[in-house]
C-alpha cells in the first residue's frame, strides 16, 4: 500500500471504528458494510480536516474507496 493510500486508510478506519488492519488499499462502500452513506459523508469531512482537500458534492459522491479518496492527494 502507498503511503498516501495508508494515510487514507488509516483516516477511513477511525472513522468506521475499524482496526487499520481490516482497511486496506482496495476498501470501499462495495466491500465494507460500515462504509453507508452517512459514513461517506464523515469520511468526507475527516477527510478534508486531515488532508485539507476541499470537495464539491460530486466529489463526495463518486470518491466511494481508499484509491479514490487518495487520488485526490497531491502528489
Amino acid at each position: 500500500m502507498s503511503a498516501k493510500s495508508a494515510e487514507v486508510a488509516s483516516v477511513v478506519a477511525s472513522v468506521l471504528n475499524l482496526p487499520a488492519a481490516e482497511v486496506t488499499a482496495d476498501a470501499s462502500m462495495e466491500n465494507l458494510h460500515q462504509w453507508d452513506s452517512l459514513a461517506q459523508l464523515n469520511i468526507c469531512l475527516a477527510f478534508h480536516e486531515r488532508f485539507g482537500v476541499a470537495m464539491d458534492m460530486e466529489t463526495i459522491a463518486s470518491s466511494t474507496s481508499v484509491a479514490k479518496l487518495a487520488a485526490l492527494l497531491p502528489n
